[in-house]
């Protein structure tokens, strides 16, 4: 590829950011954001389903505000099968509701409808796959772990990718139930079941004993003081979101040859694409401060075990975990959050049409 068409695509690099509000600042060399969350929202609606695409095939499952009893919310969980074309349609239309784009997560992925067992309505959905390899606020601020341990262990954890509750359910905290979800005994089950036979292969111990997940805009109304969540510290800002999701993915790989493709995409681990683009900025002449526009978020861990930290730091060989019922939940649930503001949440469902 010639210079010419080299500042061809940086030029068009450059008009799809300014069109999601993100502009390069000459002077100080970085990239500047007007306002996170409309740019967030801009890249949500280029790479997030479009419900009405598919409320045709799923409105059965989708509750009206009529027809949730804040008191008899029984929620229960059901494995995604990729597989079934209704599970496929389902998972589209809930994931439409987010307001930042949502990726397809990396690597072993593990997703979960959240269903009320009062209706048969769907509350919300879970999405658990790989970590990321390098991920300062978890390796040094939260866990402490050396490299070594860090490359041993990192397989006994997930990412929240997406987790939420969709309407109407959202406006009767429903995320904050959600999220509690994933304390149940059957998700590290489920784990062990699935990853059993991969882990042996590796030589590694299928128990899983922490995950964590991102506040999209800081600190996240749904995991702050909610029972098993902690709140550790924000990310350092980085993000490929803003360049990927905006149309510049495409342009990008053109000045990527294909062998060095195809090595970062199945060598280097879940967050290959951050990896990608580094190289490909590099061949574009552009800065690697590129993928950084002050996006930080926050950083959220939920640990399974009462001694998670001694197992992840190979401190202990035996994963003593918490046994929390559904019933323990739900309860907590209900008597922390929902009925000291029964008044508002219902006032909220009424104005819902």
């Amino acid at each position: 590829m010639n210079e010419k068409e080299k500042a061809a695509i940086k030029a068009q690099i450059l008009q799809n950011l300014n069109d999601y509000g993100i502009y390069w600042n000459d002077i100080e060399e970085k990239l500047e954001c007007e306002d996170f969350r409309s740019t967030q929202l801009k890249l949500s609606k280029q790479t997030n389903p479009d419900p009405e695409k598919y409320l045709q095939y799923v409105q059965p499952f989708i509750a009206t505000s009529s027809e949730i009893n804040i008191h008899k919310i029984q929620p229960f969980l059901v494995v995604v099968e990729s597989n079934r074309t209704i599970h496929q349609r389902l998972w589209a239309y809930a994931s439409s509701f987010w307001s930042v784009p949502i990726t397809v997560g990396f690597g072993r992925r593990i997703r979960y409808f959240v269903f009320d067992k009062h209706n048969n309505k769907l509350i919300g959905i879970i999405g658990l796959c790989d970590p990321i390899i390098g991920l300062s606020v978890r390796d040094i601020d939260s866990i402490g772990w050396s490299k070594d341990i860090k490359e041993n262990n990192l397989y006994n954890c997930m990412t929240a990718y997406i987790l939420g509750a969709i309407p109407p359910y959202n406006a009767a905290l429903g995320s904050k139930l959600v999220a509690l979800m994933l304390l149940l005994p059957e998700v590290r089950k489920h784990f062990y079941h699935k990853y059993k036979l991969s882990a042996s292969i590796k030589r590694k111990k299928p128990y899983l004993a922490h995950i964590d997940t991102f506040g999209a805009f800081g600190k996240s109304s749904v995991y702050n003081r909610l029972l098993g969540w902690d709140f550790v510290g924000y990310t350092k800002g980085q993000s490929h979101l803003h360049i990927t999701a905006n149309g510049s993915w495409d342009l990008i790989k053109q000045v990527i040859p294909e062998g060095v493709f195809n090595k970062y995409k199945f060598g280097d681990g879940p967050n290959w694409k951050i990896r990608v683009l580094k190289y490909g900025l590099q061949q574009l002449d552009f800065s690697q401060d590129m993928l950084s526009i002050g996006w930080r978020r926050g950083y959220y861990r939920l640990p399974l075990a009462i001694n998670w930290r001694n197992y992840l730091l190979n401190e202990t060989s035996r994963i003593v975990y918490t046994n929390y019922t559904k019933k323990d939940l739900v309860n907590y649930w209900k008597t922390r959050w929902v009925l000291p503001r029964k008044e508002r949440i219902q006032a909220r469902l009424d104005q819902i049409q």
